[in-house]
């Protein structure tokens, strides 16, 4: 299950942001312009922000990871539910209104 979220107006700048999860593994990520600036790294438990070092370093506000893991949590629970809810739904096996034929030969509109 997953969620993306692009930010964009005529302006300068384009934030977008995603989240995700499976059963057994999740994202979150920050980026603005292109540039990844934040991420969760689940695995160590802490946000990473990769920024080169000759840049000005930007920071994520505190308790930026935790949000995440928050998220994480509503994400599987909602993943959960969805697979629940879609399991017993039969699969579909219309058959078509009217035959279909198919030629032998390539068939060029308008050649005889």
């Amino acid at each position: 299950l997953s969620c993306v979220l692009s930010v964009s107006a005529d302006s300068l700048h384009e934030e977008f942001s995603i989240g995700g999860c499976s059963d057994s593994d999740g994202e979150v990520m920050y980026s603005l312009d292109g540039e990844e600036l934040w991420y969760a790294d689940f695995t160590n438990k802490k946000g990473v922000e990769p920024q080169p070092s000759f840049i000005d370093h930007m920071s994520y506000v505190e308790g930026t990871y935790e949000h995440a893991e928050a998220h994480q949590q509503i994400c599987k629970q909602n993943l959960k539910s969805g697979t629940q809810a879609m399991k017993d739904i039969p699969l579909e096996f219309d058959p078509p209104s009217s035959p279909i034929v198919y030629s032998r030969d390539n068939v060029e509109l308008g050649e005889n």
